[in-house]
């Protein structure tokens, strides 16, 4: 018998996708815990704890698994949740806080139920959120079109290296038939 569980939208889990993805955050688990030398509201330790560079206190994964935010370099941060580079004006200072303080997002709360983050990592993230705020989000748009591009061309190369002897080769085979026809028509 398999128990399905109902989340905050009503969307059903079985205990095998919370195992998955308890799974996926093991790797980040394993990482050193935060004792960043830096006054608690520091961008820099918001960054290192965004990342993943520094483990949460609670053991919750990195915000970069799921999130990105302006000023990091391709391809760090995730694509499965949204931007966070305009958080801050958008919610406040308040409102990131009470946000930061409970998680209550359909896909974070399984995540951070019995994780939740410290009030030193909320100022923090926090700190990083506010010195975000004002640059422009991050575009792959110009890495992922010159590695298309290059991609492009290398196989343009290997189709030019490997079937050049083809065309000659069917170009002598389809003049051998139109030879022979022509020869034995009279």
């Amino acid at each position: 018998m398999v128990r399905v569980y109902r989340g905050q939208n009503g969307a059903g889990s079985t205990p095998g996708a919370f195992l998955l993805s308890l799974l996926l955050t093991v790797p980040l688990m394993a990482q050193p815990s935060a004792a960043v030398g830096s006054q608690p509201g520091s961008a820099a330790a918001g960054r290192a704890l965004f990342l993943g560079a520094v483990r949460f206190q609670n053991g919750g994964p990195a915000c970069s698994a799921c999130h990105s935010v302006a000023g990091l370099a391709f391809p760090e941060g995730g694509t499965m949740g949204p931007d966070l580079t305009r958080v801050y004006s958008k919610m406040g200072p308040e409102g990131l806080n009470s946000a930061l303080e409970t998680l209550f997002f359909p896909a974070m709360t399984p995540l951070f139920r019995y994780r939740p983050l410290t009030s030193d990592e909320r100022r923090d993230l926090a700190a990083l959120f506010e010195s975000v705020d004002r640059q422009q989000p991050a575009s792959p748009t110009p890495a992922v079109g010159g590695i298309s591009l290059a991609g492009f061309f290398i196989l343009i190369a290997v189709t030019g290296v490997a079937g050049r002897h083809r065309v000659r080769s069917v170009r002598r085979a389809l003049l051998a038939r139109a030879r022979v026809r022509t020869a034995v028509s009279p």
